[in-house]
């Protein structure tokens, strides 16, 4: 496999994060990643890396949070660039491919989860899980 490649799209329901940090040695242009949009962009939070993790398919308990996988991006020398609309996967460009064309501010870019429970007519993500995610 080339060291240098197009895209790598991450995508396992639960370690993503984790995933994504032990990739050493390759560098994608083009990065998606799935993200825990029932956490707002405020928090860094993951699960704590379980080989044997998995999402439940009912709570909020996978993966990573927006904020997290930008801390993690900006150590590799990625910039998130977007999010798609339902609020599920984020995508990060290498740095040197987009020489400060990208000018919005996380907060722009989060997009909240359309999926899940409806409260007073919003979705707010998958219930709430009584594991707690750890801070990154």
């Amino acid at each position: 496999m080339p060291k240098n490649f197009d895209l790598l799209s991450i995508d396992v329901d639960f370690n993503d994060y984790w995933v994504w940090k032990a990739v050493k040695d390759y560098f994608p242009r083009v990065i998606s990643i799935e993200y825990n949009a029932c956490y707002p962009p405020t928090e860094s939070k993951t699960v704590p890396y379980d080989s044997h993790g998995k999402w439940d398919k009912r709570t909020n308990y996978f993966g990573a949070s927006l904020l997290a996988l930008v801390k993690l991006g900006l150590s590799k020398g990625y910039t998130l660039v977007g999010c798609d609309s339902n609020g599920i996967n984020a995508f990060f460009v290498k740095n040197e491919l987009v020489q400060n064309k990208i000018k919005k501010t996380i907060h722009e870019l989060y997009k909240p989860p359309k999926y899940g429970v409806i409260i007073n007519g919003v979705y707010v993500g998958h219930q709430q899980s009584k594991r707690k995610l750890v801070n990154v």
